[in-house]
């Protein structure tokens, strides 16, 4: 009677312990379990900054995204000016962003996007007072160490921290100068890693500046002045915009307009060409399989019409190919870059049901549930 009395306990107590357990599947996307790390995994997302809503994160999940890339340069998480103190509000509009993330299955990537000592509010510059006073590192390492301490137990609806916006670096970068951009990788990584163990930590390749022939090398090619570093948990990052008469035209000054596929300066712009340029990346994947890399930033002017359409498509079927990460940017920001928008008008600003672009990323995102 007694081991009757056992065996039955027993099995009470294993019904009840999985019926606790069972989880939504909205729920069991964004794993809270707080064992082991929250590696990177396979994303399809989009760029967004801090006016986003719980409106846009829940559409962005039910048409099939996965990751937001979180940018704040228009709501910077440290104040500009001195005495560059954190700002709270900016932390308070993260933890909502992460509270929706995790209601609707969204990551989060966490991009401060802007630092006191840069100039431009959307990148770096080489120019950039950053790269030239050792003082502007320590503010960003305080700020990191911050940030990690405050969010190191927040589970894995932080997709990681993305330590830098578009570093840019001299060629013949000098080591163990403020231009190093390894050594302030390596002692951001250090601050970040003594407060969390557990998230990626995402490092953004440099574009190259090549001051003798006034050449900039695009991101990808800065795989060839990384160092990688020494921790088991990471992700490389890259952007997108080539060439650039395509990919940025007619937002700042009227020109004439630029088609894609095109042949600038005798050189044939298609997806061989994007292929080719993206070369030492591609390859450093096929020789790292186990280091993810993100395509963080792609775009052009949504009135580039089919051939933006084209264009996004060349982008993304590469990094299908390379089994890369990627965000568009950017959903619900900027009315340049709005894939909800119309695809050839510049004045039609209406967001629209079933714009070609939207559906384009949507046809992507549904491999996300595969």
């Amino acid at each position: 009677m007694k081991h009757k009395l056992f065996y039955i306990c027993l099995l009470i107590g294993i019904v009840a312990f999985q019926a606790c357990n069972t989880k939504s599947k909205k729920e069991m996307e964004i794993d809270e379990s707080p064992v082991g790390k929250y590696h990177w995994k396979t994303y399809r997302g989009v760029n967004v900054n801090c006016t986003i809503q719980e409106e846009d994160i829940k559409y962005l999940a039910e048409s099939g995204g996965n990751l937001v890339r979180l940018s704040m340069p228009i709501c910077t998480f440290i104040e500009l000016k001195e005495p560059y103190t954190l700002n709270e509000s900016a932390f308070i509009k993260l933890d909502s962003v992460l509270n929706w993330g995790e209601k609707y299955g969204v990551n989060v990537l966490i991009d401060p996007h802007k630092y006191p000592g840069t100039e431009h509010q959307w990148t770096m510059l080489g120019s950039d007072p950053f790269w030239k006073d050792f003082k502007w590192h320590n503010v960003i390492i305080y700020f990191w160490e911050k940030l990690a301490e405050r969010y190191a137990q927040r589970g894995s609806v932080v997709a990681g921290y993305d330590l830098l916006n578009e570093p840019q670096i001299p060629l013949d970068m000098e080591k163990g100068t403020p231009e190093d951009v390894n050594l302030l990788y390596k002692k951001l990584t250090d601050a970040i890693r003594r407060v969390d163990t557990l998230h990626t930590i995402v490092y953004a390749l440099p574009r190259i500046y090549d001051e003798p022939n006034k050449k900039m090398y695009g991101y990808h090619k800065g795989i060839q002045k990384f160092d990688l570093p020494s921790d088991d948990n990471i992700c490389l990052e890259t952007h997108t915009y080539m060439p650039k008469a395509f990919s940025h035209q007619n937002i700042w000054e009227e020109g004439d307009y630029v088609p894609y596929p095109v042949t600038l300066e005798g050189v044939v712009w298609d997806k061989g060409k994007l292929e080719e340029e993206q070369f030492e990346l591609i390859q450093f994947s096929i020789d790292n399989p186990d280091i993810p890399i993100l395509v963080g930033e792609f775009s052009s002017p949504r009135w580039t019409g089919q051939d933006g359409i084209r264009y996004l498509s060349d982008i993304i079927d590469i990094a299908e190919e390379q089994n890369w990460s990627w965000a568009y940017h950017a959903y619900r920001e900027n009315q340049v870059w709005d894939p909800e928008m119309s695809i050839t008008n510049r004045a039609d600003s209406v967001r629209i049901e079933n714009a070609p672009r939207w559906e384009l990323l949507k046809n992507y995102f549904s491999r996300n549930h595969k």
